[in-house]
């Protein structure tokens, strides 16, 4: 019994990892979600660019930040030295966590084709339940905190101060509106959600037909 404890929290893990790195993929490469902003809020004239200038540039920074072989960030922006280290940091993070979503992606895979195979996903779908219960704690706190709990997550991954941006010096800074970032963590969520959800029919389903 205890083995199989461990194998499940084995696998509840490996299959979260892959979860949550799948949902910054999809959340840094939705533009979608950016654009909406631009033009809800018209950022574009808050850097004297038109809307899709800025949305050509900000296509600019999710290619630099998301291809190895590309070194540097093409933009009509102006950058200082420490913005540029800034979105350096950004560049490794993200490659980091594509590495991460190539190997657990991967891994998640084999466990979940081995618990189908072995009819045994019905076993996830409690841990599911109890997971995406801490989630629901999680986002109701990232609501009335989210200010707080940015600044948090940045004193946490980066190691410097070059995130504190001066508009003067990175006036991109202005059309990154705190709001933007706020859906951004709450798309990546609802990416966790739909997940867990898909992961708990599958099972239920699994039950139902070996009654």
């Amino acid at each position: 019994m205890k083995k199989n404890n461990l194998i499940l929290l084995r696998d509840m893990i490996t299959i979260g990892i892959a979860i949550i790195s799948l949902s910054v993929f999809i959340t840094v490469n939705f533009t979608g979600l950016y654009h909406f902003f631009v033009v809800r809020d018209h950022l574009g004239r808050l850097v004297g660019l038109s809307n899709y200038e800025l949305m050509i540039n900000y296509r600019y920074l999710i290619s630099y930040l998301q291809c190895g072989w590309i070194h540097h960030w093409q933009t009509s922006l102006a950058l200082s030295s420490k913005g540029l280290t800034h979105f350096a940091d950004v560049k490794r993070l993200i490659e980091f966590n594509n590495l991460i979503l190539i190997l657990f992606g991967g891994l998640a895979g084999v466990v979940i084709t081995n618990r189908v195979r072995k009819r045994q996903m019905w076993q996830l779908i409690l841990p599911v339940k109890m997971a995406l219960t801490l989630l629901g704690t999680f986002i109701f706190i990232l609501m009335i905190a989210f200010n707080r709990i940015f600044i948090l997550f940045h004193e946490v991954l980066f190691r410097n101060r070059d995130w504190i941006f001066n508009p003067q010096t990175d006036p991109i800074i202005k059309a990154l509106p705190e709001n933007f970032f706020e859906a951004c963590f709450l798309w990546a969520f609802l990416v966790w959600i739909l997940a867990g959800l898909g992961l708990i029919w599958y099972g239920k389903r699994e039950l139902k037909k070996a009654r």
